[in-house]
C-alpha cells in the first residue's frame, strides 16, 4: 500500500508544472527548403567551400531511400562533402583536393545547459566495383566519409573532423562531438570529441559502451546488420560512372557499419555529461566537468572526409537528416526536489500506517 501511493505521489510531483515545463519541446526541424535560412553552414577550410554542400528540402526518394520513420514526406537535409571538382559540377575522376566538410547549426539558438536531441540520419556510400561490392572498405573508391553530431557548441565554428582529429577548423571543437562512418571503413568508426580535436581513447574508462570504436567489434555488429543498398542505386551507380562487371553499390555492408538504413540518433547533456545513443543503444559518455566551459548550448550535424583524396561516385556520397526534435530534459535539481518531497510523503504513510495497527 505504501508503495503504490508512493508511486502515485512521486507521479502526480512529475508531472506538475513545473517540472513538466522542463521537457517541453524547444525546437523542431524537418529540414524542408524554407528551413534553410534559420539555419548556420559553417564550412572548413573556406577555400574548399565550392566542394560542400548542405541542401534543405532534398528528396530523397530518388535514390530508393524509404521516408523516415514518423515522416509524411521524403524531404530532408542532405550533407556532401569534398564533392570532386565542386556541388555544382561535380566530376568522376577523383581529382585530389583538400580534407575538408562542414557543419550546420540551427541559427541563434541557446537551448540551455540541460536539452535532449534526436534525429534520424541515413548514411550512404559507394563501395568497390568487385565482388566485395559495399562491404569493401579497403578500396571503396573514396566512399568513407564522416558523420558528425555535436551538442554544447556555439554553431558558429565548423565542426569537421578527418581521420584521426580537426580539419581545417581553426577555431576547434567547440562542443562535444560525436562521429562514426557509414561504411566503417576506418579503424576507429565511432568516436568522442570531448572538445578537442583528440579523440578520447577507447581505453578511457567509462566512455565507449561497447568497449571499443571498431564497428566489427563489440555489440556493434548486432546492432547494424548487414544490408544492401536500395536497389535503383546499381543503376544511379552504371549511370554515373561505369566501373565494369560489378557495381559499387551491390553486395551487403559490414556488420557494425552506420550506413545504409534510417538510424535514430539521440545526444543529451545536463551540464555535467554528454550522451550519445543509437536506436535506444547507449554509444558513449562523455564527462563534462573536466571540459571547462563549452562553446555554448546549440548543436551541429556535419559530414567531413576522412582524407583529402574523392569520391569516384560524387552523387552517392551524402548523409541525410530528417525529423529533428530538441527537448529540455529536467535539471537534477528537478530529481532532487521530487526526492525531497517523496521521502517526507512516505515517512508520514509510515506513521499513519503505524497508528492503525
Amino acid at each position: 500500500m505504501i508503495r503504490r501511493l508512493l508511486v502515485a505521489t512521486v507521479a502526480t510531483l512529475a508531472i506538475s508544472p513545473t517540472i513538466a515545463r522542463a521537457q517541453a519541446v524547444l525546437y523542431t526541424s524537418n529540414f524542408l527548403a524554407a528551413d534553410a535560412a534559420t539555419w548556420t553552414v559553417n564550412i572548413a577550410p573556406t577555400a574548399s567551400a565550392t566542394q560542400q554542400d548542405a541542401l534543405f528540402g532534398f528528396d530523397y526518394s530518388t535514390f530508393g531511400i524509404p521516408a523516415a520513420p514518423g515522416s509524411s514526406d521524403t524531404l530532408g537535409l542532405r550533407l556532401r562533402a569534398n564533392i570532386p571538382g565542386t556541388a555544382v559540377t561535380p566530376v568522376v575522376s577523383r581529382p585530389v583536393q583538400t580534407l575538408s566538410g562542414l557543419s550546420v547549426s540551427p541559427t541563434g539558438q541557446n537551448f540551455g545547459t540541460a536539452y535532449r536531441v534526436t534525429f534520424y540520419a541515413w548514411s550512404n556510400f559507394n563501395g568497390s566495383p568487385n565482388t566485395s561490392g559495399l562491404a569493401d572498405n579497403v578500396n571503396s573508391e573514396g566512399g568513407t566519409n564522416n558523420v558528425l553530431f555535436a551538442v554544447g557548441t556555439s554553431g558558429l565554428v565548423p565542426l569537421v573532423v578527418g581521420n584521426t582529429g580537426l580539419a581545417g577548423a581553426p577555431a576547434g571543437m567547440d562542443g562535444i562531438g560525436f562521429a562514426t562512418t557509414g561504411d566503417g571503413g576506418i579503424v576507429n568508426d565511432y568516436r568522442v570529441y570531448p572538445k578537442s580535436g583528440t579523440v578520447t581513447p577507447a581505453t578511457t574508462p567509462g566512455v565507449y559502451n561497447a568497449g571499443t570504436m571498431s564497428n566489427l567489434a563489440g555489440f556493434y555488429p548486432t546492432l547494424f546488420p548487414a544490408v544492401a543498398a536500395p536497389s535503383v542505386q546499381a543503376s544511379l551507380s552504371t549511370a554515373e560512372f561505369n566501373d565494369g562487371a560489378n557495381n559499387t553499390q551491390s553486395g551487403l555492408t559490414q556488420a557494425g557499419a552506420f550506413g545504409f538504413a534510417w538510424h535514430k540518433v539521440e545526444m543529451t547533456t545536463d551540464g555535467t555529461r554528454a550522451q550519445w545513443a543509437i536506436d535506444g543503444a547507449l554509444i558513449a559518455t562523455q564527462d563534462e566537468t573536466a571540459l571547462g566551459a563549452l562553446g555554448g548550448n546549440n548543436l551541429a550535424l556535419g559530414v567531413s572526409d576522412v582524407n583529402g583524396t574523392t569520391t569516384r561516385h560524387p552523387s552517392l556520397l551524402f548523409t541525410v537528416f530528417d525529423n529533428l526534435q530538441v527537448t529540455a530534459i529536467p535539471e537534477p535539481s528537478s530529481f532532487a526536489l521530487m526526492g525531497s518531497l517523496a521521502v517526507p510523503a512516505l515517512l508520514r504513510l509510515r506513521r499513519q500506517q503505524k497508528v492503525r495497527r
